[in-house]
């Protein structure tokens, strides 16, 4: 029994010396990292923090997206049916023009079909022209005549089909712009899955990006933004106007994407990595606070302000963001004193020391 006691006694004493370490009073003063200076919940001396107080001010809205760049029409192009290649009609990497061909597959086998049914169709006209003048005179029933002409429609509809099989062995550009790298060869043996070359028209250059559900019903067509590329070493910034947006919002993301015209695309690739700032809106009178100072919990954004000599919390609504400041829509008022230092140890009722910051 006497161990059992002895170690209940021992157990007691560190806790007694955690808590009377814990509720200590401290001297120290709250710096912008947020450290304990006062004498935390246990009461005592108030706690010295920073604060500001808001004030109304002009900000222009923006939101950062990533997008990606895009040709103005690309095609992966492929046969339509199984073939082996004949000839091919491109040089890797150049431009081509609209209707150029590309690839022509073997086709002499229905060349030699619709040269047979062409002969049959000849000697079908011949034919029909010969009923024809035998039936004007009663020469013959009219089922012997319209047995006839059914057979001579049915010849002319088989060459037309083989005419149609004809044109897809001959691929054609669809549209001038610069073919990629070949990926087959003459004697190669392709079909309807078997990726040829890449076609893109590069003449004009569009900037593709998904909007948060937020702001989807502030960007419409016509909207303007701006943008850098990561893949460059160059530090320009690329302007580009909305030209179509989707009609609804992805139902798995929430996003709604959009394409905008670039103005001068000169040193871009499709492909490379955009970061992409919407303006959205000049505000008069936004209210505006650090980012330091917004406090998120699983009921949502909070802030604290200055209520006679103690903190009290506050539940905002936020808006866009820069680097530093976060709008805030709802929850403060012009002149609220909001604290910007001690979050760590800040909580509801705590006295408190105020020191009001500068106007930033």
């Amino acid at each position: 029994m006497k161990p059992r006691i002895l170690s209940i006694v021992i157990g007691l004493l560190v806790i007694t010396a955690v808590l009377v370490w814990k509720f200590q009073p401290a001297d120290t003063p709250v710096g912008s990292g947020g450290a304990s200076a006062g004498p935390g919940p246990g009461g005592g001396k108030p706690l010295a923090v920073l604060a500001m107080v808001l004030q109304p001010q002009a900000y222009t809205e923006s939101v950062t997206l990533t997008g990606s760049i895009v040709a103005n029409e690309a095609v992966v192009i492929r046969p339509e049916v199984s073939g082996r290649i004949v000839a091919v009609g491109f040089s890797e990497g150049q431009r081509v023009a609209k209707g150029q061909m590309l690839v022509r597959l073997f086709d002499a086998d229905l060349r030699a079909r619709l040269k047979q049914v062409l002969a049959q169709v000849a000697l079908d006209s011949s034919q029909v022209d010969r009923l024809k003048r035998l039936r004007a005179v009663d020469g013959i029933s009219a089922e012997e005549f319209q047995r006839a002409s059914a057979t001579l429609e049915m010849h002319q509809a088989q060459a037309d089909e083989i005419r149609a099989q004809l044109e897809k062995t001959t691929i054609t550009a669809p549209f001038a712009g610069r073919v990629g790298l070949r990926n087959a060869s003459i004697g190669a043996v392709v079909g309807p899955t078997s990726d040829i070359t890449l076609l893109r028209d590069d003449s004009q250059l569009k900037v593709e990006c998904t909007v948060p559900e937020k702001y989807a019903t502030t960007i419409a067509v016509g909207t303007e933004m701006t943008f850098s590329v990561r893949g460059s070493r160059s530090t320009t910034t690329y302007r580009a106007r909305v030209y179509a947006v989707d009609p609804e919002l992805n139902p798995e993301s929430r996003t709604l994407r959009i394409r905008a015209m670039i103005a001068q695309p000169t040193g871009l690739l499709p492909g490379m990595f955009a970061d992409v700032t919407v303006q959205l809106a000049t505000l008069p009178d936004a209210l505006l606070v650090p980012t330091e100072s917004v406090v998120v919990d699983i009921n949502g954004p909070k802030v604290f302000v200055k209520n006679g000599g103690v903190a009290r919390q506050a539940r905002i609504t936020t808006g866009t963001r820069t680097q530093t400041d976060i709008r805030v829509m709802e929850g403060l008022l012009p002149g609220d004193t909001v604290l910007t230092t001690g979050m760590l140890v800040m909580k509801d009722g705590l006295p408190i020391n105020v020191t009001v910051e500068s106007a930033r």
